[in-house]
């Protein structure tokens, strides 16, 4: 095979039609450092174009580089990510249960790399078989105990495969399948090994997370296909296979595990899969233009990052690079980021240390050069890490560094470690003790949270992990969702979670949620509660809250779950007569249906009508909280609700904004109390009862919150 190919075909379906969609320009491969003797040495770049199909609706690479190039002295290993053992270990535990395998059961993994995947299939009494073409990987998996043949898997292969150990019960590709070009002949050698009734089971990065989190430096050339279900349905038809369910994981960023069955094979096909289909028709996934919207993102990325560090270098600014990852090479090459604009490259990899990135050769060093050559600025390339790597620069921050976060909008970011700091743990320790009775019932179960990055989830993030580290017997599981629509998605506003047993998904609680495991608990914190937020998106508001509820309810029902909580709100009593102030949960309220509140008002009030009818003719046990004015550590500045709002507009020395003349009441409760009180609901609170969870005292009216908070920012 020549070095490069262009694809003119899709590679799914045939279709000769390929629309170019963005071009990245030409690069060299992203993990070829150089040594600095190799820096005179001619570099081979190679053409980085993604095309469209409009037949099959495949979003691909225009062309493809020889795979011995990328694969056969390939150096990645799996398991020296814990994240990845934890994953493949649940992954390995899940199949064997589902399709009660057992000691006779066979499980090849396509691109096994060093045995990550056959190693849990193994100890739990299976045979295994790895093909993997990395011929250092694959020996060395052999000599521990996982036997892997160095091979691509063709249906040669599976034929001596077949001959030699007997058809597989279970075939596994997981991110292979979008780095194979010809797939027929992959599919082949699965219909070739696979047993009638027998599974492959397919894990890839999937194309929504892609384009929802702008992951266009994920494009290199190992990455031939960015992968949608639509594409894969016809594709397997033509192959006499089925695709029949699927799940979404939080693997990569966000990816999907599909199975498929021999045509003629017993499993039924899921619900997911229409699903999720309709999703992706939903989102535009079989639209050109969904894509050249794509790319005017990118170009409008490139364009503001090389301007902020031009300026920045006019102004005599020294920027230095963090994170050397295979990605970050995709950008620098494609936004023309050199030895010009960027000084070095910081990178905690040995092996990356003392070589130079290809195509851009900015040299790659260790964190010491920032003790001996402090930067005034660190771009970060590893940019889905940055509050790790934030948190971790901690001593270059106090010194004045500043952060340069690149993606998907430019933003220049001051972290500083602040008392606030102190604060959040002191909090998190209050509500461990006051609710360590009630979470042993949150022992080996698993809960199911919407709106599980915002600032209440978070909270409940950071509650669980702690309960996970010193209370619970057994972890607790966490799946939690978030659509991040008011913002950059960002996991814990309160810090990194390092809790293997918390799986974020990117994911809109209004579409069908596809979760496989057993759930026990589900909590609804999915929401804008924000009146600029709720008024900016008044559809998304309403159906979070409702068709969020409807899609949660249906899981909670069908998987007869033992508690479900509904953050419902004290906005669906509107502006109550000051007679019931304060407020009681049997009080009707005072609301308009058309006012500028009332989109978020209704939608809790209809949503709350839903639970109970789900309590009433489902047993679904619903509770319902109704909080009234939380605050606390972990509110964004640009939150706009009143305590935020004084806040920020008093740290930056501006007038705080007093509506009127200030006489109008709260009272507020802090952030702590608050998640206290949630839990005790969700764990120990009637089913079918509502909360409302505030304070009584001290009431204070605005012009008095404003004059505090001016007093105490001098």
């Amino acid at each position: 095979m020549k070095q490069v190919t262009e694809q003119t075909t899709c590679r799914m379906c045939q279709g000769k039609d390929l629309k170019p969609v963005f071009s990245l320009g030409s690069t060299p491969l992203a993990n070829n450092f150089l040594t600095k003797k190799e820096l005179n040495d001619p570099e081979t770049f190679y053409p980085l174009e993604v095309k469209f199909c409009p037949n099959c609706f495949l979003l691909q690479l225009g062309h493809v580089v020889d795979p011995d190039l990328l694969f056969r002295k390939y150096l990645y290993v799996s398991s020296t990510s814990p994240v990845f053992i934890s994953h493949f270990e649940s992954y390995a535990k899940d199949i064997f249960e589902r399709f009660q395998l057992n000691k006779k059961s066979l499980i090849v993994d396509i691109g096994s790399n060093d045995g990550i995947l056959l190693k849990p299939f193994k100890d739990l009494g299976a045979k295994v078989l790895g093909i993997d073409p990395a011929t250092d990987i694959a020996e060395k998996a052999t000599k521990e105990g996982l036997e892997t043949l160095s091979e691509y898997f063709i249906p040669k292969v599976a034929e001596g495969i077949g001959k030699k150990y007997g058809k597989a019960d279970v075939i596994c590709a997981n991110n292979v399948f979008a780095h194979t070009n010809d797939l027929d002949e992959l599919t082949d050698a699965v219909k070739t090994l696979l047993k009638p009734e027998g599974v492959f089971v397919i894990e890839a990065p999937y194309l929504l997370n892609f384009l929802d989190q702008n992951l266009f430096d994920t494009v290199y050339h190992e990455h031939l296909s960015y992968l949608s279900l639509t594409p894969m349905i016809t594709f397997f038809q033509k192959h006499g296979l089925t695709v029949f369910d699927v799940q979404r994981t939080t693997s990569h960023g966000g990816s999907f595990r599909i199975f498929v069955k021999n045509n003629t094979a017993k499993h039924k096909v899921t619900s997911y899969v229409k699903a999720m289909l309709t999703e992706e028709k939903q989102r535009g996934l079989q639209k050109i233009e969904t894509y050249l919207d794509f790319a005017d993102k990118i170009k409008n990325n490139k364009n503001d990052l090389v301007r902020m560090l031009n300026r920045l270098k006019v102004k005599g600014k020294k920027i230095a690079g963090y994170g050397a990852p295979a990605k970050g090479n995709t950008l620098l090459n494609y936004f023309s980021i050199g030895r010009d604009l960027l000084d070095y490259i910081v990178d905690d990899s040995p092996i990356k240390q003392g070589l130079f990135t290809p195509g851009t050769h900015i040299p790659v060093v260790s964190s010491e050069e920032l003790k001996t050559n402090p930067p005034d600025y660190l771009l970060i390339l590893a940019w889905n890490f940055a509050e790790p790597i934030m948190k971790k620069l901690t001593d270059f921050s106090i010194s004045g560094g500043k952060f340069i976060i690149p993606v998907p909008i430019p933003t220049i970011v001051k972290r500083q470690v602040t008392v606030a700091d102190s604060i959040v743990e002191d909090d998190l320790d209050y509500i461990v003790e006051n609710i360590r009775e009630e979470a042993i019932k949150l022992s080996g179960k698993t809960v199911l949270m919407s709106g599980g990055s915002g600032f209440l989830g978070s909270y409940f993030t950071k509650i669980f992990e702690r309960l996970n580290k010193s209370v619970l017997p057994k972890p607790c599981k966490i799946i939690s969702m978030d659509n991040y629509i008011t913002g950059t998605p960002k996991k814990n506003f309160l810090g990194d979670i390092m809790d293997e047993n918390i799986e974020f998904m990117y994911h809109d609680v209004r579409l069908p949620v596809f979760i496989q495991d057993s759930v026990d608990y589900i909590i609804h914190a999915a929401g804008l509660a924000s009146p600029f937020y709720y008024q900016k998106f008044p559809l998304e508001t309403i159906e979070a809250a409702v068709t969020g509820a409807k899609n949660l309810l249906e899981i909670a029902r069908s998987k007869k779950i033992t508690g479900f909580l509904f953050f419902s709100s004290s906005e669906i009593y509107g502006d109550p007569d000051p007679k019931f102030v304060p407020t009681s949960e049997d009080y009707a309220g005072r609301v308009s249906s058309v006012g500028p509140r009332a989109c978020y008002d209704e939608s809790k009030r209809l949503t709350e009508t839903i639970c109970t009818v789900y309590f009433q003719k489902y047993g679904v046990p619903t509770k319902i909280v109704r909080p009234f004015n939380v605050y606390g550590p972990g509110m964004k500045p640009d939150d706009y609700r009143v305590i935020p709002t004084f806040l920020s507009r008093g740290l930056a020395g501006e007038d705080l904004p007093v509506h009127g003349n200030g006489v109008q009441t709260r009272t507020f409760c802090y952030i702590a109390d608050a998640i206290v009180g949630f839990l005790k609901v969700l764990l120990s609170g009637k089913p079918g009862s509502i909360y409302n969870i505030g304070n009584e005292k001290p009431e204070i009216t605005m012009l008095q919150l404003a004059e505090i908070i001016a007093k105490n920012l001098n």
